[in-house]
């Protein structure tokens, strides 16, 4: 660093050194406005504050300095940027509004020196540490306001800083302070149109979703309208025939009839099956919900399901935590639920396979998952999967996963669905866990009624 204190005793002006000296203020003006020029070219508020304390060490008289700004939530100056200070130490400098070097320069609005910091108390000490000896501060101001304050160092001597440092120090600082403040705003325009960006792409993205919840809801009234009349309709000549078969049943027929006549009787029933679950589907299913546990429910549909897994050549492994936590549901209608996954995923592997049931609470539900080792689905096959009349079996009427899906988000739960091609699908069955004062009278109507 050069001092540039000058100690002239003799009473004439030396010509020659006041020439010496405007051509070096002049030299240092120009650096100055070069310096400006490349700092209003940078258009990240980092990178600005970098380069001014870059620019700064290059043309003003220094071997240290921070760059001061004003942290407004927690009103307290911290370092910006610092040039020539060990980096870890400058970060931990804070100085509280109005307190230390930084606070006297904004409360005066003006610059300060600072002929020896180790006896002045408005440095920090860990700036002192850092061994610097004199500092000369000034403000940078924009529209009226001082947004921060720029640090000069000197660790080679005390009163080293005099008036034209001081000058040159603050034209620096004048006009940088504008570049500071004008790359601010700009990232702070930047960050809220990313702000607004996400927001919007948020609000998309969930006007698309209720939008699709629309269609769905829209899709499940038709659905119910249409079921209701078709049921109807079907209703009446399935009974007509039903008894008319009864009735050639009766008076005796050959094995060859008779066994016709059985295919017959066995495919009416399947209409009728369907006719049924078309009725279900339009019909509020009664609720009466209670705490229950999950493995109990499932055992009850597994045990039901046996022979028919058995059947088929399906081999079902369970994994269900001990400790899992009870729900509220309506018990019938969840095991419809199970059941339905269940010949799902036995029709999912004709050839034999494996079912994984497993479950685990996560947060306030729990998750009951049905891992099939079948084929798979196709994406289009995923995405309509849920959607009532649609099916990828020649034999399926396309309502068990509609009312399923209905069944569940009656719950206050949800049903989804995961593909692997070649390797099987996933369906996952998510239930609010019983809240525990359900739980608390739940075992006192258990313990009563035990006690009878």
């Amino acid at each position: 660093m050069h001092q540039t204190k000058h100690n002239n005793t003799q009473e004439e002006p030396d010509i020659d050194a006041l020439y010496r000296m405007e051509r070096r203020r002049r030299q240092a003006l120009a650096a100055i406005g070069d310096a400006s020029r490349e700092i209003a070219g940078s258009a990240d508020y980092q990178g600005t504050l970098n380069l001014v304390m870059q620019k700064a060490a290059e043309t003003l008289p220094m071997d240290a300095g921070v760059l001061f700004l004003i942290d407004e939530p927690g009103r307290q100056f911290k370092v910006a940027v610092s040039h020539n200070l060990t980096p870890e130490r400058a970060a931990r400098i804070r100085i509280a509004a109005h307190e230390g070097v930084p606070g006297w320069v904004v409360d005066h609005s003006a610059p300060l020196i600072i002929e020896d910091a180790a006896l002045d108390r408005r440095v920090h000490p860990l700036v002192v540490k850092e061994g610097v000896q004199s500092l000369l501060a000034v403000p940078l101001a924009s529209r009226e306001r001082v947004i921060g304050v720029l640090n000069l160092f000197c660790q080679t001597g005390t009163n080293v800083f005099d008036s034209e440092a001081q000058q040159l120090a603050q034209v620096y600082a004048d006009q940088t302070a504008v570049f500071i403040e004008n790359a601010r705003l700009m990232d702070e325009l930047r960050q809220a149109a990313a702000q607004l960006e996400a927001r919007v792409e948020r609000r998309t993205e969930q006007l698309h979703e209720k939008q699709a919840q629309i269609v769905r809801t829209e899709k499940m009234a038709t659905a119910g309208r249409l079921a209701a009349s078709v049921a109807h309709e079907v209703n009446n000549p399935l009974q007509a025939i039903a008894l008319h078969l009864q009735l050639i049943a009766a008076d005796g027929l050959d094995e060859q009839a008779t066994d016709s006549l059985h295919l017959v009787q066995h495919e009416l029933g399947r209409i009728a099956v369907i006719v049924q679950r078309l009725l279900d589907f339009q019909r509020p299913r009664p609720r009466e919900p209670q705490v229950w546990p999950v493995e109990l429910l499932l055992d009850k549909v597994l045990n039901l399901a046996r022979k028919q897994l058995q059947r088929a050549n399906i081999l079902v492994s369970t994994g269900l935590p001990g400790d899992l936590a009870p729900v509220f549901v309506t018990a019938g209608q969840i095991e419809q639920v199970f059941l339905n996954l269940i010949l799902n995923a036995v029709e999912a592997m004709p050839g034999g396979g494996c079912l994984h049931i497993t479950a685990f609470a996560s947060g306030e539900k729990v998750h009951i998952n049905f891992r099939d080792s079948g084929a798979g689905m196709s994406e289009e096959a995923l995405k309509h999967l849920f959607e009532p009349f649609y099916s990828t079996k020649h034999s399926g009427s396309g309502m068990g996963l509609a009312v399923s899906r209905e069944i569940v988000c009656e719950h206050g739960g949800a049903l989804t669905a995961t593909n692997q091609p070649g390797q099987g699908a996933t369906f996952t069955i998510s239930l609010p866990l019983a809240r525990e004062s359900l739980r608390q009278d739940d075992d006192r109507l258990l313990s009563g009624a035990c006690a009878q």
